[in-house]
């Protein structure tokens, strides 16, 4: 079995378990150890994180690293990630494999540190471009040119299993993700805060305690992440509409999970190449007025817009792990 040495920015907390601050580690892990050995090559953390990583693997030392040709699968570009890289190419290392890109990279940084975030990415992304090959979600991430893409989904069977339209929802709006500026929680936290009072909105992904208290409203709950699947497919049915209000987007996994359980999805006019063809994604301009129209718009024909949702073609886990095998599969095979 060919080896993998898989670089992460994500931390690990190691202790009768694994644990990681990201979900798709997991997933990705257990998609690469079906057919490769996979070794981790990432940063270990001192405190406990949320989300379990059922597979087993190996931590890897880079100057530990005796093999001369090394097969290669990076998930992102970051810092660490690329001195990662440059580390192995010091000690003579002859690298071959791919860099898994799940965001657009130069908007995120352009959003977060202005213009010289954005340039800072482009050396990065320069630099990484050189040795590894280009896999990404979306065709529509800056400076990406990429035949093929992946869809990365957690949905297994569970998801699609007795789907209930419910009418007694506890809350308006859903939002599961990142309290982040580039993730536009920020944004919608506030618009609901000032003009959607008679809204209920429940935030989902960080701790309330972690999140500044001048977001905080009696309209708007929030919720520390859920990793259990039970638990957040419950999170999903008990809402009426889902909000996505990020200003950028590769391939979220939040849509897929929002149209297994037949939610209708609010996104906006940055973000509208998630969409893929699906219906009961309904995308609308960055203000109140919008908002409401959409949502009462939506409420009218729910349940007509349940029954197109249905017809949709569903991205599974299973889906993800069939894609990502076959595009490194060639090149791991030299």
């Amino acid at each position: 079995m060919k080896k993998i040495f898989l670089i992460i920015n994500d931390k690990i907390w190691n202790s009768y378990k694994n644990f990681t601050s990201n979900n798709d580690l997991s997933n990705i892990i257990s998609c690469l150890k079906s057919e490769y050995e996979v070794e981790l090559i990432c940063r270990k953390s001192s405190k406990k994180l949320i989300y379990p990583i059922s597979e087993k693997f190996k931590f890897c030392k880079i100057k530990k690293i005796e093999e001369k040709d090394i097969n290669i699968f990076m998930v992102s570009i970051t810092p660490y990630n690329l001195i990662c890289l440059l580390r192995l190419m010091l000690l003579g290392k002859k690298i071959k494999g791919f860099v898994y890109l799940r965001s657009d990279g130069f908007l995120e940084y352009k959003i977060k540190y202005g213009l010289i975030g954005y340039y800072f990415y482009f050396l990065m992304f320069y630099m990484i471009k050189k040795k590894l090959k280009l896999l990404s979600v979306s065709k529509k991430l800056t400076n990406v040119k990429v035949k093929r893409i992946l869809h990365p989904s957690e949905i297994t069977k569970e998801w699609q299993k007795k789907k209930k339209i419910n009418n007694n929802f506890k809350t308006d709006f859903l939002y599961i993700g990142r309290f982040k500026k580039e993730k536009g929680s920020h944004f919608i936290s506030e618009i609901f805060k000032k003009n959607l009072k008679n809204y209920k909105l429940t935030m989902v992904g960080t701790k309330k305690k972690f999140i500044s208290k001048k977001y905080y409203n009696k309209n708007i709950r929030f919720i520390s992440p859920v990793y259990d699947e039970k638990k957040l497919i419950e999170l999903y049915d008990s809402t009426q509409v889902f909000i996505l209000p990020s200003f950028t987007e590769g391939f979220p996994k939040v849509i897929s999970e929002s149209l297994a359980r037949l939610k209708p999805i609010i996104i906006f006019d940055e973000i509208s190449h998630v969409i893929n063809n699906r219906k009961g994604i309904f995308v609308c301009k960055r203000d109140e007025k919008n908002i409401i129209k959409n949502f009462e718009l939506i409420k009218k024909n729910y349940k007509k817009i349940q029954n197109s949702i249905i017809k949709n073609f569903f991205y599974t886990k299973d889906n993800f792990k069939k894609e990502l095998l076959r595009s490194i599969r060639y090149e791991f095979r030299k």
